[in-house]
């Protein structure tokens, strides 16, 4: 389990709070979720849209990092280990980032970069290798972000769904 990130939260800043989501937090991180994914203006479909509002799922089955600013959750991510049913592309030194999801509000403020070097940590506790995700082509915003922080394009594991295929990043870990 990730430690730092149980219960209590890490001081990242004097405004953020990066900690481990609990079910009282299910609703409010589902909802962020669809509202974050629904501002990219990207369609969404109803079954979709279930899925990102799902959090008590996500919360249940693998780990949910939160951060918090003034007591609020402004952002969100899923991180999922290789075994983990939640888990589309990992391999067994990999662990999969999804649904990251910042608040449109608080976007461009290093929120984003801060969850996910949370879950490099989180892989590294792990004694995990690399941290993987799949994206949306449409999604240039994200995909900025993630080459970015290092990750780089495996154009060999990208996977279809519906009419196109989803990109996959990978992004290497130093040993703990």
């Amino acid at each position: 389990m990730y430690d730092e990130y149980q219960g209590h939260g890490e001081q990242i800043d004097m405004a953020l709070i990066i900690r481990t989501a609990t079910e009282r937090d299910a609703e409010t991180v589902g909802e962020l979720t669809e509202r974050a994914y629904r501002a990219d203006g990207f369609p969404i479909s109803d079954e979709y849209a279930a899925r990102l509002r799902d959090a008590t799922t996500r919360i249940n089955k693998a780990t949910v990092l939160v951060a918090e600013m003034d007591d609020r959750i402004v952002a969100t991510v899923t991180l999922a280990t290789h075994e983990n049913p939640l888990t589309e592309i990992a391999k067994p030194d990999e662990l999969e980032v999804r649904m990251l999801a910042v608040a449109p509000e608080e976007r461009r403020q290093g929120v984003a970069e801060t969850l996910m070097s949370a879950a490099m940590k989180h892989a590294q506790n792990l004694g995990l290798k690399a941290l993987v995700l799949s994206t949306e082509p449409p999604m240039s915003s994200a995909r900025r972000l993630y080459e970015k922080l290092g990750f780089t394009r495996q154009p060999d594991r990208d996977w279809p769904v519906g009419d196109y295929d989803l990109l996959v990043y990978r992004r290497d870990v130093k040993p703990s």
